[in-house]
């Protein structure tokens, strides 16, 4: 950059000149100056061995980063490590017995088999349970508003309510009971031929359609919980009987990281089809049982290719909104192509001069967010049954996406305006004109990652959608103490597969233009300090901890790797400007360069294949040998008993380790009234009759939520000090 500006600054002449930023960039470099592109070649070359050298540098150290923390001694011990999920398994596979002598080659042996058993039934009731709890709560809640309503104008002098009034009737009487329409629940559906299904719902709202009259929310709360807890026995009680059905896929836990991963390595099966995908590193809470419970048949295939088409097919639509948003950024050019659009001139010069430099760049923010959300949508029918494995997958269609759009489709289309009439009068000069004027979409990519900076700036650091939440809507929905805790304890989470495909374009935008526009290297060197700033503090204050899809750093080497488009385009682009390049006299004095980057093309590509296949084993597997090993203590690395003493701490540390794999729906236990208290004990009363009234509920406490009456609006503040009686 301090090399290239000043020459590309000095390199016009009195005949040829550009305007603006594009003084400081190689389009302002006259015919009668064009012997000094050889810095812009020399300066390329640099670049582009840099690129790799530092390529290789943080290969090695990712490399190096993700062994040591694999074949730590703390990871090593934990069930995460030495879990597989193997899928196709066939139906004599499936017994314990059998599989454990098929893979007794294994070193260490197997420690425990989780099957896969169908959950619909289960999961159903859980989730209606959940809700029902839910809306008992809310309606207990009410009361206890109405109670207190009802009773203000002892509160309004400072005292409690009289010990007089009949709580008991208070309690039964229909007008204090707060009525809705429960939702309706239409049973499952399933689709064979994709192998899905779901369980349809509707509103309650549609029972005013069928006349029917609202009923008591604590009625239908109770009933439904009763309803639900007897369901949920029946297939708990199947579950031990082994009468479930069994799907074709597993989670087996070995005795040592060693030999999981050598299982995840191997091939298993001699028989094709069989044992033939295997996921290690699975978190518990990752799973997408939905995808697990499927069967790998020409269904889940079909669905799989159906959704990469979409993905293509969005990504080649979206060149018509991007390209329409490109043009904006030329307003006097655009006005004169399309006549009818000369309105926009009845703005001050100032509005005009906004529209064109920060509306396409705000528009084009839009349509990247809907894309997003429709990219992690629709990856989810992909079949993934992780959510590592949906962000890594996301990771790698998202930048397609941007870099087709955000890089490719803008840059023609912001300056096909500058060349459309010059290709009208002269047809002939079309590849001269591309090659000097792309590097003039620089000026839209100045405005963008100014505008990005500031944007970045204005959501992440003062989060004002938040403030504003927490201080109006957050308190409307917050009914319950348990609905209050849930929202204060669930943090948000970073999703990495959109994080790095956005930094990824951004390092692309900047190598690509490094030498055709150098100063844009300074905004992205700004955007990318200010988020470093950011992501600094906010991983350790606003974002969780906590990531149930981990990739165990997957994502960073793929986000290297797609550098390398920007290292292509910045060769493909200079190879162009080197042929086309004239002098006064009209010869073509760059052409060995344009033939010598040419090379560095072809030699760029084969260095990338190499370092792919060098690398890329890494990326998912763990070398079984090590010459760390050979470094450590003897004692160390042979003390058995240490080892098994390991893992039988590591499994002591889940409270059910036998149910650690199976469906969450498996694990639900009755769950614990939570209401808050309240001077009068009003709240401890509703949690007695409730009791008497529902025998599978475990209980009920005030612990932990506080509720006080509010004088000036005859309301009620809830306050939550702890965590829910039934927490876990």
């Amino acid at each position: 950059m301090v090399i290239l500006i000043p020459i590309n600054f000095t390199g016009s002449d009195s005949e040829f000149s550009a305007s603006g930023l594009d003084k400081l960039s190689l389009s302002n470099i006259a015919n009668t100056k064009v012997k000094r592109l050889n810095a812009h070649f020399i300066m390329g070359l640099l670049t582009i061995g840099f690129f790799h050298w530092l390529i290789i540098y943080e290969l090695q150290s990712f490399l190096t980063i993700r062994q040591s923390y694999l074949l730590s001694s703390t990871h090593k011990r934990s069930v995460m490590a030495r879990t597989l999920l193997i899928s196709n398994v066939p139906t004599y596979l499936q017994q314990h017995d059998v599989l454990r002598s098929v893979l007794k080659t294994i070193p260490g042996g197997i420690n425990n088999i989780w099957d896969v058993y169908d959950f619909e039934r289960i999961d159903h009731e859980v989730r209606r349970a959940k809700y029902a709890l839910e809306v008992l709560e809310e309606a207990q809640i009410a009361g206890l508003t109405k109670y207190y309503s009802t009773n203000c104008k002892f509160l309004c002098w400072g005292t409690t309510p009289p010990d007089n009034i009949n709580k008991l009737e208070f309690f039964y009487d229909q007008k204090n009971q707060v009525f809705f329409y429960p939702p309706i629940y239409l049973g499952l559906v399933r689709i064979p031929k994709f192998d899905r299904s779901f369980w349809l719902k509707l509103p309650g709202w549609c029972r005013i359609f069928r006349l029917e009259k609202r009923v008591s929310k604590t009625q239908w709360a109770v009933q439904t919980l009763q309803e639900c807890h007897q369901y949920i026995d029946q297939e708990k009680l199947k579950l031990a009987n082994g009468q479930l059905t069994k799907h074709n896929k597993l989670f087996i836990e070995f005795k040592t990281q060693e030999g999981a991963y050598i299982a995840h390595q191997c091939l298993l099966s001699q028989t094709q089809g069989c044992l033939d995908r295997t996921l290690i590193e699975i978190n518990p809470a990752d799973i997408i049982w939905r995808n697990v419970s499927r069967n790998d048949g020409i269904a889940c295939k079909f669905e799989k290719y159906l959704v990469t088409i979409i993905f293509i097919c969005i990504i080649i639509l979206y060149v018509i909104p991007v390209s329409l948003i490109g043009l904006v950024s030329h307003i006097p050019l655009l006005t004169q192509l399309m006549p009818f659009l000369k309105w926009i001139y009845h703005f001050p010069e100032e509005a005009r001069a906004t529209i064109s430099g920060f509306l396409p760049s705000i528009l084009l923010t839009i349509l990247t967010e809907i894309c997003m959300v429709t990219f992690r949508f629709l990856t989810y029918f992909k079949g993934r049954t992780t959510g590592s494995e949906v962000e890594i997958d996301l990771q790698k269609w998202y930048f397609a996406f941007l870099f087709f759009q955000q890089f490719l489709v803008v840059t023609i289309s912001s300056s096909v305006t500058v060349i459309f009439k010059q290709i009208i009068d002269q047809p002939t000069s079309i590849p001269v004109l591309l090659a000097t004027n792309l590097p003039k979409s620089a000026t839209f990519f100045f405005q963008y990652m100014c505008l990005k900076a500031f944007a970045f700036c204005g959501s992440n650091f003062l989060r004002i959608n938040q403030l504003i939440l927490t201080n109006t809507v957050y308190k409307v929905i917050d009914r319950t103490p348990r609905q209050k805790f849930t929202r204060l304890t669930n943090l948000p989470k970073i999703k990495w597969g959109t994080t790095f495909s956005v930094y990824s374009i951004y390092a692309c935008i900047g190598i690509s233009y490094s030498i055709i526009s150098p100063l844009i290297s300074i905004f992205i060197i700004f955007f990318l300090c200010l988020s470093i700033l950011y992501y600094k503090y906010a991983l350790k204050y606003v974002y969780s901890h906590l990531n149930e899809s981990e990739t165990m750093g997957r994502l960073y080497p793929i986000a290297l790797l797609h550098l390398y488009t920007g290292i292509y385009c910045l060769e493909c682009c200079l190879i162009g400007v080197f042929f086309l390049s004239k002098d006064q006299n009209g010869n073509y004095p760059m052409r060995v360069q344009g033939w010598i980057m040419t090379g560095v093309l072809f030699l760029t590509i084969f260095t990338n294949t190499l370092i792919y296949n060098r690398y890329i084993p890494h990326f998912s597997n763990l070398p079984i040998l090590s010459d760390k090993i050979y470094r450590e203590s003897h004692e160390k690395e042979n003390s058995d008993s240490v080892g098994n003493s390991d893992y039988e701490t590591d499994e002591n540390n889940y409270v059910n380790h036998k149910l650690l794999y199976l469906h969450p729906a498996f694990k639900y236990e009755a769950p614990k009234l939570w209401l808050p208290q309240d001077p009068s004990g009003y709240s401890e009363f509703q949690i007695q009759e409730i009791e008497s009234l529902l025998k599978s509920l475990s209980g009920g406490a005030t612990d932990g939520a506080q509720v006080k009456f509010s004088r000036p609006f005859n309301n009620l503040k809830l306050t939550v000090s702890e965590a829910p009686p039934d927490y876990k």
